[in-house]
């Protein structure tokens, strides 16, 4: 069998890995055909700024727009231009990044014991109030911190109990459509000022049931008013059991993974492009694939299957902008044990450095890990050296 040079190697990876030798075509790309169209085609749509201010990074990222960076090498003339990227979270390429440097940083955090991933849902009726009004999304969080609050008490409200538990919001279902829910990472077990920790296996879902529709409905009539009085009791009619809250319990095999996975899953971009089939630019269309969430609960033979939808581009770009945060809004928050304040209460828990916690994580290894090849290695077989003068910050 014949071995190559690693550099050699290197060279055929990173070869491989152009993008005009990849498969695909990207969001991006998507957004710098046809944007401008987009714009001129809908000019009566309501579009918010931090809509185009994500838009325009996004078509930015990894462009000369917003800089470089200058690697050499120290044995030969060769040098390498890296081109920085735009931080935004609508972008897929730098969302995928955020996610993992996410699940790293909220691992880093969580107690050594078991946790149970919940999902807390809302009536489609709802949704439009949170659509209208992003800012009321903290609505969300806040009920859904007040339910698992009440859970915590009901386990010994005199040694002050308390819950560890992380809270992600997700405003878009598999379809793309405005589905606004909590997916929840909860301790599955509680603590105390002295330490004491009490394993919690049980969780009552018909009290979460209940107590989360209460605590929602009442936040909201208070925000909304009056006029949201007879909603609110309709809804109490309708949903006698109240409103849909999952999180089924693991064996050990299934917990391993678990904390890696729901960080990871819940912090990644509105849609993964492995999920473009084609596009169409002489029709102006777009088809593109998903897994519907019915699937999840049914037996395999049973299941609908991959579902492919065929759309106007146009449609297809405002399916997505409309699931773009407002600046600074946190959609992952940290509650209980897991708060700020609340980590002094975890035994042994020391504050660890967040950029040594994250190095593996850095552009460099990033690229090794997903394409395969090291983007430093010269050809010669030297390590390409950063250049701060010869690099270019705008």
């Amino acid at each position: 069998m014949n071995t190559y040079p690693v550099n050699i190697v290197n060279e055929y990876l990173r070869h491989s890995n152009l993008k005009i030798n990849r498969q695909g075509y990207s969001i991006a790309d998507i957004f710098r055909d046809y944007w401008s169209d987009f714009l001129l085609n809908n000019p009566k749509l309501n579009i918010r700024p931090v809509v185009f201010d994500n838009v325009e990074r996004m078509m930015k990222c990894k462009t000369p727009d917003l800089g470089y960076s200058f690697y050499s090498c120290p044995n030969c003339d060769n040098f390498m231009i890296v081109y920085n990227s735009c931080k935004s979270r609508f972008c897929n390429s730098c969302g995928v990044k955020y996610a993992k440097q996410r699940a790293v940083h909220t691992s880093n955090v969580l107690m050594d014991c078991a946790h149970r991933h919940i999902t807390f849902t809302i009536p489609d009726s709802l949704r439009i109030y949170f659509r209208q009004d992003r800012s009321r999304l903290s609505i969300l969080f806040e009920a859904v911190n007040q339910t698992l609050q009440y859970l915590s008490l009901k386990h010994g409200k005199s040694k002050r109990w308390k819950l560890g538990y992380v809270l992600v919001c997700h405003t878009f279902g598999r379809a793309l459509n405005f589905n606004c829910h909590i997916h929840a990472l909860v301790s599955e077990g509680v603590i105390n000022k002295s330490g004491e920790f009490k394993s919690l296996t049980y969780f009552n879902f018909e009290l979460l049931r209940k107590s989360f529709m209460k605590t929602l409905l009442d936040l909201l009539h208070k925000t909304l008013g009056h006029g949201f009085y007879k909603e609110k009791c309709a809804l109490y009619a309708s949903k006698e059991n109240g409103f849909y809250v999952y999180g089924p319990s693991l064996d050990k095999k299934s917990q391993k993974g678990l904390i890696e996975y729901v960080l990871r899953y819940t912090g990644r971009p509105v849609m993964a492009e492995s999920r473009i089939d084609d596009v169409d630019h002489v029709n102006r269309q777009i088809t593109y694939t998903y897994e519907p969430h019915e699937d999840d609960l049914l037996p395999d033979e049973e299941k609908n299957g991959t579902i492919t939808v065929t759309e106007d581009i146009d449609a297809f770009i405002k399916k997505l902008i409309v699931h773009i945060p407002e600046h600074q809004f946190k959609m992952i928050r940290y509650y209980g044990v897991y708060s700020s304040k609340g980590r002094k209460l975890i035994p042994n828990y020391k504050k660890k450095k967040s950029l040594k916690s994250l190095f593996p994580l850095k552009w460099k290894n990033l690229m090794l890990q997903t394409f395969k090849f090291d983007p430093l290695l010269c050809p010669c077989g030297a390590t390409m050296k950063y250049e701060f003068e010869s690099s270019h910050y705008p």
